[in-house]
């Protein structure tokens, strides 16, 4: 199991009695529902798993504790360095990894900085040892034997890439944002988020009209294709005044069509506790920022690595680390629980990644892992001396928080599930002598016959899938009425739990 931080403890926490008369409608769909999963969307994370990263299925919980697991770092990062003339002393990635269209390795989309900012391409078969290309696109110095992308006269970076195999036209299979500066000859009078589309990833044709979002005086945006929804999301940074500081916070713009996004609004900002470790800076007006906000759709909900910029000398500098956020509406999200540990740690200090920590749009799913790419500082915002480069992470598929029991039995039970049919699986961890079982209720709290947690095999070991059977019987009881599930474990962490096939909890 991943290192882990302890969130707070629901015991005899019950929301039971009220989730009785309102029951959850869990309405099977089929995986090919949306026109996204249909044409095979490259980097998809949604799918039928329950996660329990907030209490939205937890009607009733007896001594179990939240736990949050952090990132595992692979040993030898940094997989890729500055290492062209091009590329200066730092390669940044608030930009995006996509696995390659056949299935094999992977494409990242990034950006470096000399005095100017480059957008540019690598490949990789692992994710590991990466390959810049040289694409004959972008003169550098005389040649073109480079793998810039693009090279506007207005400064750029930050490219947001993403694949939309279902558009009619094959010319914008492959979509991008960026972020324009304007501050460059010929200047631009207009600064924001540019789009552009391309066939392939590598070659790429700017919108007719740009910027396509205007609105933003951020430099930081990120997008995505929100495959629940169908719509194309955006967390650009704004700008707010909160308790005495002009801030950094995080704006929404949601749109159906790339070429066209509405101006974006405010909907998340620092709170009291985010300030609380500045009563012991020596710093006059130490405070925290949010730098940026990935938020993406990972199963049956929204998902969001927050960059959290802790301001250290009370203008500019200081480190900035992730911490994990969750929604329900990709709109409103919530907080973890005090103290927030952070999904992505900072590195020891004298690593390569001491400094900051920024993250590409969405991670990855393959197999029973989730793999994260990053991009590391080795010193904090304000210095200029920095040097950056590209890290790797995984965790365990669905693994970003689990509902754990040590020694004492403990329960959860979930609101009513309406039409639930099929086998239930869950993403589990047991220890030793550990375990977990599962039963099914009525709406009313009653266990059904042959469904008690008596009746079921007990599972062990460490699986990310296993189906829960019941003397035999490996499917959920068909039943007209809303059901129950009530889990038991002993030693053990609950990370999720599917019932049937895909689901939409509405």
């Amino acid at each position: 199991m991943q290192t882990s931080q302890t969130e707070h403890r629901n015991s005899g926490h019950s929301r039971f009695q009220r989730a009785r008369s309102a029951a959850i409608t869990v309405m099977t769909l089929a995986l090919i529902s949306t026109a996204a999963h249909a044409a095979g969307q490259l980097g998809d994370l949604t799918g039928p798993w329950q996660l329990f990263v907030d209490d939205y299925l937890v009607a009733e919980s007896t001594s179990l504790t939240r736990v949050y697991h952090a990132f595992e770092k692979y040993a030898g990062n940094p997989v890729m360095r500055a290492d062209k003339p091009w590329e200066g002393k730092a390669v940044y990635l608030y930009g995006t990894v996509l696995p390659n269209e056949n299935g094999e390795g992977y494409r990242a989309w990034y950006h470096s900085y000399d005095g100017s900012y480059r957008m540019l391409y690598a490949t990789s078969g692992d994710g590991i040892q990466w390959t810049k290309p040289a694409l004959s696109l972008t003169d550098f110095n005389g040649s073109t034997e480079n793998n810039i992308l693009f090279q506007l006269t207005h400064e750029n970076h930050n490219p947001q890439v993403l694949h939309t195999p279902w558009d009619p036209d094959p010319q914008r299979r492959y979509k991008m944002l960026y972020f324009e500066y304007g501050r460059t000859p010929p200047v631009s009078t207009v600064t924001g988020y540019r789009g552009a589309w391309s066939p392939d990833g590598i070659h790429w044709t700017e919108c007719p009209v740009n910027p396509v979002l205007v609105d933003s005086p951020g430099d930081v945006g990120n997008f995505v294709w929100d495959p629940l929804e169908e719509r194309y999301l955006g967390y650009p940074k704004k700008f707010e005044e909160v308790r005495g500081f002009r801030r950094r916070c995080v704006g929404f713009s949601a749109t159906g069509i790339f070429e066209s996004w509405p101006g974006s609004t405010l909907i998340l900002t620092p709170d009291e506790y985010d300030d609380r470790w500045a009563a012991d800076s020596e710093a006059q007006g130490a405070h925290t920022d949010f730098y940026g906000l990935c938020g993406f759709a990972y199963e049956t909900m929204y998902l969001g690595f927050l960059w959290i910029f802790r301001i250290t000398d009370g203008q500019n500098d200081g480190p900035i680390f992730v911490e994990l956020v969750s929604s329900r509406d990709g709109v409103h999200w919530r907080r973890q629980d005090e103290p927030r540990p952070p999904i992505l740690s900072l590195g020891a200090e004298g690593s390569w990644d001491d400094g900051m920590l920024f993250t590409p749009n969405h991670p990855l799913a393959e197999g029973d892992r989730i793999k994260l790419f990053y991009g590391g500082f080795d010193a904090t915002h304000g210095q200029e001396s920095a040097n950056a480069a590209i890290g790797f992470a995984t965790l365990r598929k669905d693994g970003f928080a689990s509902m754990h029991a040590g020694g004492e039995p403990g329960t959860l039970t979930t609101p009513p599930l309406e039409k639930v049919s099929g086998p239930l699986r869950v993403n589990y961890a047991a220890a030793g002598d550990g375990f977990l079982r599962a039963e099914v209720l009525d709406a009313s709290g009653g266990v059904l016959p042959g469904y008690t947690a008596s009746d079921c095999a007990p599972l062990t070991g460490d699986h990310v899938e296993q189906v829960v059977t019941w003397r035999g019987k490996n499917a959920l009881p068909v039943a007209p009425e809303p059901i129950c599930l009530r889990f038991v474990l002993q030693n053990a962490d609950l990370y999720s739990f599917a019932v049937g096939d895909a689901v939409n909890i509405q």
